[in-house]
């Protein structure tokens, strides 16, 4: 050693033993690095991320722990250094070094993990899923629970999109007609609204008229819906068909405005019309002030190609604001720009497709089950671009355009899994609860009475909205 520093002379090794070396001690660093983090550190805690290069080629990153565990491990913690502390940060940091050099020497002419020694290319598969694991954690999130201890008020500054992105939106509030709207005359999966410029008309957001059915094991078997507040957030709707118990899974963020909505006999959640850089905003009563009207919004908003991507979810000061069982739902964030460049040509399409467009369930057939212990609902909405016919109340659906739309659901959802899951979730349960009220009325009001005692955080919504 000299001045403190741990020195190889190059003689003493051969090439191929210097790898070895240098890749056995890159392994002992990293398992301690690990080993204090997994021992010391919540999995909720900030991350530090260590990039490593190999050719300008490969890039990887390995998260390992908060900056003060790591700080320590290397004598750069706030306690007073000692001469052992300050030796051993020599050490560290020549080792570190002479395993960086080495590895670009090794892997000079790789163009990929499979042409990398086994162990380095391991090293890098598992670096990649760390980082894919912890992209979310990463993201500044204002967690919404249901809690009047959490009220944010009117005069939040919350908008679409962070001050950074281009095409966001700012939230301004005033006051504004709720949306009231009720389709005449609905069949049972309310098909005939889409050959109905007038029904169309009612609202270009969003718009649920179906109304679910029992799968061929439930008919004839009359529901009993209960909210039992002793579970788990998620899991307090019981319904209860014929002798079998089941939960179905919706959080009291969404549960409550949903059975408000339905109870309203209403069928349009959202309207939003376009004026120049700005967007006139109307909600259902039911919506307004609650995280699921922002959700509704967006997903007005979303087939124009406008606050499209997750990156434009809504946010406030402390980060995006999410409901309870929507963090695991987000994307990562190359997830989301590979759908989102997918997605490029269509969003140009329904720019220009159409004067109008809708969110709905038009002539889906939705059919609940029961599946092990859990009520399930299946059926998904959809865009629909169209255009008043010129005459008489006909209708000129954009078939092509509304095609492309339903195949390219699956790559919507990777852009925005939060606001494309909200809408899949509220259709199914505004559905089922349709057929609820519809075929156990007294049931449904005592249930309705029950969902009325939740305290849920107030969430100011838009009167409208401002593009930056």
């Amino acid at each position: 050693m000299s001045n403190h520093r741990f020195l190889l002379p190059e003689a003493v090794f051969s090439r191929s033993s210097l790898s070895f070396f240098a890749s056995t001690v890159f392994h002992t660093i990293v398992m301690l690095v690990l080993a204090i983090c997994v021992s010391s550190v919540p999995v909720a805690n900030e991350m530090v991320i260590i990039q490593a290069s190999i050719d300008g080629e490969l890039d990887s990153e390995l998260a390992f722990c908060e900056p003060s565990l790591l700080n320590m491990v290397l004598g750069e913690s706030n306690e007073p250094a000692t001469s052992i502390d300050r030796e051993a940060e020599l050490i560290a940091l020549d080792l570190l070094a002479s395993i960086q050099i080495e590895l670009e020497s090794t892997s000079s002419s790789a163009s990929s993990n499979s042409s990398l020694p086994v162990d380095i290319a391991k090293n890098l598969e598992l670096a990649e899923t760390v980082d894919r694991q912890t992209k979310i954690r990463k993201l500044p999130v204002h967690q919404v629970h249901s809690s009047a201890g959490s009220v944010l008020s009117n005069k939040s500054s919350i908008r679409f999109g962070g001050k950074r992105s281009p095409g966001a939106r700012q939230i301004s509030f005033g006051n504004s007609a709720s949306l009231e709207v009720i389709v005449p005359n609905l069949d049972p999966t309310g098909s005939r609204v889409l050959s109905q410029a007038s029904n169309l008309s009612l609202t270009g957001g969003a718009m649920m008229v179906s109304t679910a059915k029992p799968h061929e094991s439930l008919a004839n078997v009359p529901l009993s819906f209960e909210y039992d507040p002793a579970q788990a957030d998620g899991s307090r709707l019981i319904v209860t068909a014929g002798k079998q118990r089941s939960v179905f899974r919706i959080y009291d963020w969404e549960l409550q405005p949903l059975s408000r909505f339905v109870n309203s006999g209403h069928n349009g959640a959202v309207s939003i019309h376009m004026f120049g850089k700005q967007e006139k905003v109307s909600l259902d009563a039911a919506f307004e002030q609650t995280l699921l009207g922002l959700r509704f919004v967006q997903a007005d908003l979303m087939p124009r190609g406008i606050v499209m991507s997750q990156e434009y979810l809504p946010q406030d000061e402390r980060g995006i604001i999410l409901g309870p069982g929507e963090t695991e739902r987000l994307s990562t964030e190359q997830e989301v720009s590979t759908a989102m460049r997918e997605l490029e040509s269509l969003m140009a399409r329904t720019r220009n497709g159409a004067p109008f467009s809708v969110l709905t369930d038009a002539g889906v057939k939705f059919l609940f089950s029961i599946e092990g212990k859990e009520l399930v609902v299946s059926g998904t909405p959809y865009f629909f671009f169209w255009e008043p016919a010129g005459r008489g109340d006909q209708v000129i659906p954009k078939k092509d355009l509304n095609e492309a739309l339903k195949r390219a659901w699956p790559k919507i959802r990777q852009a925005n899994p939060v606001v494309i899951d909200s809408m899949e979730r509220c259709f199914r349960t505004v559905s089922l609860f349709r057929f609820q009220k519809k075929n156990s009325p007294d049931n449904w009001d005592r249930f309705v009475s029950q969902i009325n005692t939740i305290s849920l955080t107030r969430i100011p919504t838009p009167s409208i909205l401002s593009a930056d």
